[in-house]
């Protein structure tokens, strides 16, 4: 079994499985920022419940197409979604 890489970048590329994961954690916020459940997401893109919840849980990969339609339906852009997570800065 291979193993899975731990950074984000593996010789040169992106690991896929960070991005999958990273955009599944951003769609989740968006949404509960929104104040929307997943059955609402799903209706607003045309999607099903299920599927909300695999993108969300970094379980499905999603189509372009897919990803420009939950970012349309949550007010964001495609670019939000697929950012990493600024690191924070602990207050001491």
């Amino acid at each position: 079994m291979p193993r899975r890489s731990t950074s984000r970048f593996h010789a040169g590329r992106f690991d896929r499985d960070d991005m999958v994961t990273t955009f599944g954690a951003n769609l989740r916020a968006a949404r509960l920022k929104m104040h929307m459940s997943q059955t609402e997401l799903a209706n607003a893109a045309g999607l099903l419940q299920q599927y909300i919840s695999l993108f969300e849980s970094g379980k499905q990969n999603v189509t372009l197409t897919t990803a420009v339609a939950l970012a349309n339906s949550v007010n964001r852009d495609v670019t939000t979604l697929l950012a990493w997570p600024k690191p924070r800065l602990l207050k001491g």
